[in-house]
């Protein structure tokens, strides 16, 4: 069973290793849509579609 945080606990967490913000936000799309983590609180039960994130030009490049 994937364990349960909080989204704050998750970004908290994965914002420790990751080098850049869209790292930062990749990883925690993948884990909570892959299922990996289960999210409580606020976020519970969320799902994140990648379509609808803007995209910088940093980014894109």
């Amino acid at each position: 069973m994937a364990p349960k945080i909080t989204m704050l606990d998750l970004v908290t967490a994965v914002s420790e290793f990751a080098q850049s913000e869209a790292e930062l936000v990749a990883t925690v799309v993948f884990m909570v849509n892959s299922g990996r983590v289960r999210l409580c609180g606020n976020f519970r039960g969320a799902r994140f579609d990648m379509r609808e994130l803007p995209v910088s030009a940093s980014v894109a490049a």
